[in-house]
């Protein structure tokens, strides 16, 4: 998992030297590593130049959210820290809390989770992670998206799970249902699902059969490419 968080660090120098001042040393870092010695913890964290073209990357994955200072002071930013975590999310809400705290205690703006493309303002990240809705959980780090045949999850990998799609041939709101329900039914009872399965929303509702496809929508080195594929429901 890569999560973006653009601040007003000059460089890299100065960026190092306020995550130990204001930390009181609690944390350092160390070449690429953003270390917490106490908790024998680290994360690598990649620091990199100001992006012209952040903005705009901010307004997409805020999905309205942003509020317009927030996107007024990514518009400035000098530089960006790339944060990488395990992209098991469940089981390390506290790590990521933790480090990423850091970085907003020294002035990082936003939060962008790189890959799946949505942002975050700080309090909602933290409210977030914070929280025990496992629903809440799943809709900040996944997001649904739709292309010429399909509509499909994007950020299911970030649960070590496949995502999904749903032909085009039924509404957005069914469709949104359908994927959310079945990702969310996955990632909070962990079924043994195998090809040939079906799943429904009800007693009444339409049996969808599920086949396994390869996820071809992304290169493999893509962050948004998910490794074990999607569920096709038909």
């Amino acid at each position: 998992m890569i999560v973006a968080i653009p601040g007003p660090w000059k460089d890299r120098s100065e960026f190092l030297n306020q995550i130990v001042s204001s930390t009181d040393g609690k944390f350092m870092l160390a070449g690429p590593m953003l270390a917490n010695p106490s908790e024998r913890d680290h994360i690598m964290v990649e620091f990199a130049e100001a992006d012209p073209n952040l903005r705009g990357a901010f307004q997409v994955a805020g999905r309205g959210r942003l509020k317009g200072p927030t996107i007024g002071a990514i518009a400035r930013h000098r530089s960006v820290a790339y944060a990488y975590f395990r992209l098991q999310v469940v089981g390390q809400q506290e790590r990521i809390l933790r480090f990423t705290q850091v970085l907003r205690q020294i002035g990082g703006i936003a939060v962008k989770i790189e890959s799946v493309g949505v942002a975050h303002e700080w309090d909602d990240w933290e409210q977030l992670l914070r929280s025990d809705d496992l629903f809440a959980l799943y809709t900040g780090f996944v997001t649904l998206v739709a292309d010429e045949h399909h509509f499909y999850s994007c950020g299911m990998h970030h649960f070590d799970l496949p995502d999904v799609q749903v032909p085009r041939s039924l509404s957005g709101d069914d469709a949104a249902h359908v994927m959310n329900q079945f990702n969310y039914y996955r990632i909070s009872e962990q079924p043994q699902i195998e090809e040939g399965h079906t799943f429904s929303l009800s007693e009444d509702s339409p049996r969808l059969t599920l086949s396994r496809v390869d996820d071809v929508r992304y290169p493999a080195d893509h962050p948004f490419h998910n490794a074990q594929g999607l569920w096709d429901l038909r």
